[in-house]
């Protein structure tokens, strides 16, 4: 599928809605994958991934279990001790049993299971969430959509093929807050945007796990299931259970936190990334990972906005969390207040195609200061964000985090990624849906050997 340039695209409605404690639900009656779920039958919900966050969205599908009638009925993992808890913890959680799938295969294979919720590694994504579609299931999958530019390109294209629901893990995007910046940007309110700006450092030695070198063994798991399409490699525990500190299991910090403020950045400004340059390196904790502790990625937009992306594992101090410039002054996204410091006004362009461009300034569009209150976004209701994807498996509709927007955000995570272990620019061609100086097909990064 030959990819569209998404200058400013026509983004999806936003609807009310909120989250209610729910109760454990009766025996689940299945919906039909080849139609929208009716507005009395209960959505069967099979989970893919046991581990921490698996079990975070299970909590989540049973508070929701009363007010969206859902049930989860079905849980798949591939290491034996993370499946036969879950699905114990389940049958409590949802008062029935439930069932244990060893491979995503023998999930799929469930016709009375009506969507997948994704929990599983970064790099396996993807390749999952195609052939969840494929088999007729809407996908609620953690982010990023992938790390590897062919997979996430083989899963767009098969969610638009089957046209099933994909809803992508990034639940900023319910919050009314990004949608009113996003309004107030294309409104004009904030003149030109020249600059992003986000970082978000932190001190720990993120991702670790203390032994987990000798927490399983291949027996207790299915390596080759796991690996995926990356490389064939001997059975690794780090690379199992670490797989945030390992490329290409992960590219790490810009996979886990890069995900969520570009996606956002992506949503205001309207747009796709055109370029990236990627700088970083492993400076502190020096732990066997390959994925940098300290990064610092520039992705260019075509618009003419530079976003500046920073992270760091050996420092907390002066966190930004997502900061846009324009003529008219400053958007504090986190605190949902724009103020006219740092701005000018708009600019405007007198004597339009001369040989020197005159320009003046509009003083009044200038926002007021922030000590005089500057001017406070007015967002809309926050939405449940795993509610968002039960009611757009009922409408047939879009999500707010959509195959649209979780491409774009896994392209600029992929091209950040693909930088940094380049060491040069990568470009997005939108016409010829390319990256280039080269998209690798995989991996290409051999994976280091674990101290």
């Amino acid at each position: 599928m030959a990819g569209v340039h998404r200058s400013r695209r026509e983004l999806i409605g936003y609807s009310l809605g909120s989250a209610v404690l729910g109760v454990a639900a009766p025996k689940a009656r299945s919906v039909p994958t080849s139609r929208p779920a009716g507005a009395n039958e209960r959505i069967s919900v099979g989970l893919v991934g046991a581990g921490d966050r698996g079990m975070v969205l299970m909590e989540w599908i049973n508070r929701l279990a009363r007010q969206d009638n859902v049930t989860v009925t079905a849980i798949c993992d591939i290491w034996n001790q993370r499946r036969e808890s879950a699905a114990q913890k389940a049958a409590e959680l949802f008062g029935q049993s439930v069932r244990e799938c060893r491979t995503l295969s023998e999930m799929c294979d469930l016709k009375d299971v009506d969507a997948l919720v994704i929990a599983t590694p970064d790099f396996q994504h993807a390749p999952q969430a195609k052939q969840a579609v494929e088999s007729g299931k809407d996908v609620f999958v953690e982010k990023p959509l992938g790390c590897d530019f062919r997979q996430i390109k083989l899963a767009r294209d098969a969610v638009k093929r089957t046209r099933r629901i994909l809803q992508l893990g990034t639940q900023r995007r319910s919050e009314g807050l990004v949608w009113a910046a996003r309004d107030f940007v294309r409104k004009g309110q904030l003149g030109r945007i020249t600059y992003v700006e986000t970082s978000l450092p932190t001190f720990q030695q993120r991702w670790r796990i203390p032994g987990a070198e000798t927490s399983l063994s291949e027996s207790d798991t299915n390596w080759g299931e796991f690996l995926s399409y990356t490389p064939k490699v001997p059975f690794n525990a780090r690379y199992y259970r670490e797989f945030r500190l390992f490329w290409p299991y992960s590219s790490g910090p810009i996979c886990q936190w890069m995900t969520h403020s570009i996606d956002q950045v992506n949503l205001v400004l309207g747009e796709q990334p055109r370029t990236a340059v990627t700088s970083g390196g492993i400076y502190l904790w020096q732990d066997g990972r390959n994925n940098p502790d300290t990064v610092h990625c520039l992705l260019e937009y075509p618009s003419g906005c530079l976003v500046s992306f920073h992270m760091r594992l050996g420092n907390g101090a002066h966190t930004r969390e997502l900061m846009f410039y324009g003529t008219n002054g400053t958007l504090d996204l986190q605190a949902g207040v724009a103020f006219g410091e740092g701005g000018g006004g708009e600019v405007v362009l007198q004597n339009p195609g001369a040989w020197f461009p005159e320009y003046t300034t509009d003083a009044l569009r200038r926002l007021p200061d922030r000590v005089k209150g500057g001017v406070i976004l007015r967002g809309r209701p926050d939405r449940d964000h795993m509610s968002d994807f039960f009611s757009s498996m009922r409408s047939r509709r879009q999500p707010c985090a959509g195959v649209d927007g979780a491409f774009d955000a896994a392209l600029a995570t992929t091209m950040a990624a693909m930088s940094l272990r380049q060491g040069r620019r990568i470009e997005f061609d939108a016409d010829k849906d390319e990256l280039t100086p080269g998209e690798p097909t995989a991996a290409t990064t051999p994976v280091a050997t674990p101290r």
